[in-house]
C-alpha cells in the first residue's frame, strides 16, 4: 500500500481509539497487556545497553508513546517520533497523565528525518520492521546520532512477515509488516555508517546458570559427617564442572580444554536486540 494510504488508514484506527473505552487500556501499556512480562524484560535490558540518564534518546515509531514515556521516567530527553498525528496527539496526553517534562514527540517520517548529530542513542521498539525503506530509515538515525551513539533495534526475525496474526494486521489495518532479521539489520547498517555490534536475545526464559540441580544429591550424602559431606560436595561439583565445560568454547574460538574447533558463524535469524554503534 502506498505510504499515504498506509497513514490515513492509521490515522482512521487511533482516531476510533481515541473515542473507545479501549483508550485507558492503550495508554497504561504496557501494564494493561498480556505482554506485559516481555515488555519489562525487554525494558530493563534496553536500559543496561543505552548510555546512563540524562543522555538524548531518539525514540522511533513510537504510537502512543508509552516506551517514551516510560525512557523519560527514567531520566532521559528524549524525542519520540511517529508518522502518524493522532497516535502522537495521544502520545502527548500519555505523557502529560505522567507529569514528564524530558519528552517531546515530533510528527515525521523515520525515512526522512533531518536531525543532525544530536542523539546520544536512539531506539526502534518494534518499530523498524514496519518500514517501507529500512536503509533510509538507519542512514537517518546514523545521521542524528553524536559521534559514538548507539542504536537499538528490538525487531523480530525470520517468518514474522508470514505468520498468520500479521496477516491478519495487515489485513485489518493495511500497515507495512516485514522480517527484520539481525542478519539483514547489520547488513544494512553497515552500509550507513554503523561500525560496532552485538546481537542479544528476546528470550522472556531465565537463561541458567547451573547445568545441574544442587539439591538433587541423595539425602544420606548431605546428612553424612562432614569429612564425607566435604569429598561427596567436591565430587558433585567436578562432575558439575565437567558438565559445564564440555563442549564450552572461547571467545577466540578455542576450546577451553583439549583440540581447538573453530567457532561457529551465528545464523542470526532470530527475533533479537540489536545493538549498533557509529
Amino acid at each position: 500500500m502506498p505510504k499515504a494510504g498506509e497513514v490515513a488508514q492509521i490515522e482512521r484506527f487511533f482516531a476510533g481509539v481515541d473515542a473507545q473505552a479501549g483508550t485507558r487500556f492503550m495508554l497504561d501499556k504496557p501494564f494493561s497487556h498480556d505482554d506485559c512480562p516481555r515488555y519489562l524484560v525487554e525494558l530493563g535490558r534496553v536500559l543496561t545497553l543505552l548510555p546512563p540518564p540524562p543522555a538524548r534518546v531518539l525514540d522511533l515509531g513510537v504510537g502512543m508513546g508509552w516506551t517514551t514515556v516510560f525512557l523519560a521516567l527514567r531520566g532521559y530527553h528524549v524525542v519520540g517520533q511517529d508518522i502518524c498525528g493522532d497516535a502522537i496527539e495521544l502520545a502527548r496526553r500519555n505523557a502529560a497523565r505522567y507529569g514528564v517534562t524530558t519528552a517531546e514527540f515530533a510528527v515525521t517520517d523515520y525515512e526522512s528525518m533531518t536531525y543532525r548529530d544530536e542523539f546520544d542513542a536512539a531506539l526502534f521498539y518494534d518499530a523498524l520492521h514496519h518500514a517501507e525503506d529500512e536503509r533510509a530509515a538507519l542512514a537517518g538515525v546514523s545521521a542524528a546520532l553524536k559521534p559514538g551513539g548507539v542504536c537499538l533495534a528490538v525487531e523480530p526475525g525470520e517468518g514474522h512477515a508470514t505468520s498468520a496474526p500479521t496477516l491478519e494486521y495487515v489485513a485489518r489495518y493495511g500497515v507495512t509488516e516485514k522480517d527484520m532479521p539481525p542478519r539483514h539489520v547489520i547488513d544494512v547498517a553497515r552500509g550507513v555508517g554503523f561500525r560496532s555490534f552485538r546481537v542479544y536475545s528476546r528470550d522472556l526464559e531465565p537463561t541458567p546458570v547451573l547445568v545441574a540441580d544442587l539439591d538433587a544429591r541423595p539425602a544420606a550424602s548431605r546428612a553424612a559427617p562432614f569429612p564425607g559431606r566435604i569429598a561427596t560436595s567436591l565430587r558433585f561439583a567436578r562432575k558439575a564442572l565437567r558438565a559445564l565445560l564440555k563442549g564450552t568454547c572461547a571467545e577466540d574460538g578455542q576450546q577451553l580444554f583439549g583440540t581447538p574447533v573453530p567457532k561457529p558463524e551465528p545464523e542470526l535469524r532470530e527475533s533479537a536486540i540489536i545493538w549498533m554503534r557509529k
